[in-house]
């Protein structure tokens, strides 16, 4: 079953172009696209590199070391489905960030 974890005030995070956030033992990006935020797997499954530093275009962010794009809504690679990311839930709560994750407590980094 999942549950909202709140990874921290909104005004805290540092979005370049994607925001870093750690939930136990893994690190996911958090992408603004507008007004809304989103959340996918921060490490490209291709060469480990952090998305959260990619380029957003179109919806998508590339990955700078090999120009791999992912959906930020679905977390779809362009190179093929089994190169996917993980794509997360996210809503604010009293100016916090919160993302639906499965069974989860959030670790200090």
């Amino acid at each position: 079953m999942s549950r909202w974890v709140d990874v921290g005030p909104l005004a805290a995070l540092k979005f370049s172009p994607g925001a870093p956030v750690k939930i136990e033992d893994t690190w996911l990006a958090v992408f603004r696209i507008g007004e809304r935020l989103v959340a996918i797997d921060n490490t490209c499954p291709h060469a480990s590199a952090p998305l959260c530093d990619g380029t957003v275009l179109h919806g998508k962010v590339v990955c700078y070391l090999h120009c791999w794009e992912f959906d930020l809504l679905t977390g779809a690679c362009d190179v093929g489905t089994e190169w996917n990311v993980r794509s997360y839930a996210v809503r604010t709560v009293d100016d916090h960030v919160e993302i639906e994750w499965p069974g989860a407590t959030v670790k200090p980094s």
